[in-house]
Parts: C-alpha cells; structure tokens; sequence
C-alpha cells in the first residue's frame, strides 16, 4: 500500500512543534494596530511618528509584524518582526529587520510572572561609537486587550541603559 503525497505532507507537519502555553501570549499581540511614538534623537530633539502595525499568527508560534509610518522630519519608515517562543531553549527569540539597515537585531525575551510585560535585549550597532556594539532593551507592555506599549532603551557611552523610545499601539 502506497503513501500519498498528501498523507506523508500530513505526517510532516504532525511531526512539528506544537503550540504551548508560552506561545499563548504572542495571540494577544495578533492584529492591527494604530501606533504613535516619541524618540529622543539626542541633541536633535524630539521627533514623533504615527503608523500602522499588522501582526499575523504564524503556526501558533510566531507572531510576525509589518509596521509602516511617517517620522517627523524624517520620512517613511518600514520594519518586518517576529517574536516566538522556542521550545527547545526554553526561552522567547525574535528579530527584527528595516529596509535602509543590514543589521539584523536578534532577540532573546522573558515574561514578567503576571504575564503583561515581555523584556527583549540584543546586541546592535553602538550608536556613540562607530565600529562597537552596544546592548539594547526592548519592553513591550500590554495595558488591556485593545492597548500596548512598546519602550527602547540601549546602552550610553557610559554603559548605562537610556530610554530613547516610547510607542503606544492601538487596537483599530
């Protein structure tokens, strides 16, 4: 007796990581947001920005974003992430990427015990010193099921961490 294609793609995909209760929390970020966000641009000031982020599910493990919007003073933007939890780590991994940047941000997380905020640190391209990497902190706190924060923060030349952004999301 013969296998069909369909039944070995069928047996495939069974063989598969299974959604658990971690990637329970990535369905809360799936949807369309509305966002606004305020980032210090150092002795340049202040500069706002409103868009738009669609969050998909991706196999009940992922959660994959596309975001647009305008900057102040500074044009359109676009950025492409995913944040899922990986089972065999033990531990939440994401990325992030943008057109105009060929530094991909890997990210490692943890969830507060309450289960409303995600911390997501990675290495990146210093932005005081040319050359060096410095670390990086994503926060992602979610306020209610129609409201989330997103705040970021990377190290200064002294080593410390500094909030350079804060973006509130809106479910629409």
């Amino acid at each position: 007796m013969s296998t069909t294609t369909t039944e070995k793609q069928d047996e495939a995909m069974d063989m598969g990581t299974k959604p658990v209760k971690e990637h329970e929390w990535l369905q809360k970020l799936v949807g369309n947001w509305h966002t606004e966000a305020e980032m210090d641009m150092g002795p340049g000031g202040t500069v706002t920005s409103n868009g738009s982020e669609n969050v998909k599910d991706v196999g009940g493990l992922w959660a994959f974003a596309e975001g647009k919007g305008t900057m102040v003073g500074a044009g359109e933007f676009e950025y492409y992430s995913a944040i899922g939890y990986d089972v065999s780590f033990k531990e939440y991994r994401g990325c992030k990427f943008m057109p105009g940047s060929s530094h991909l941000w890997n990210y490692t997380g943890t969830l507060s015990a309450d289960g409303k905020t995600m911390t997501l640190d990675c290495v990146g391209p210093n932005m005081y010193k040319d050359g060096q990497t410095a670390n990086y902190r994503d926060v992602i706190e979610l306020i209610d099921d129609n409201h989330r924060s997103l705040t970021s923060s990377g190290e200064d030349e002294n080593g410390q961490m500094q909030q350079y952004m804060k973006a509130q999301y809106t479910r629409v």
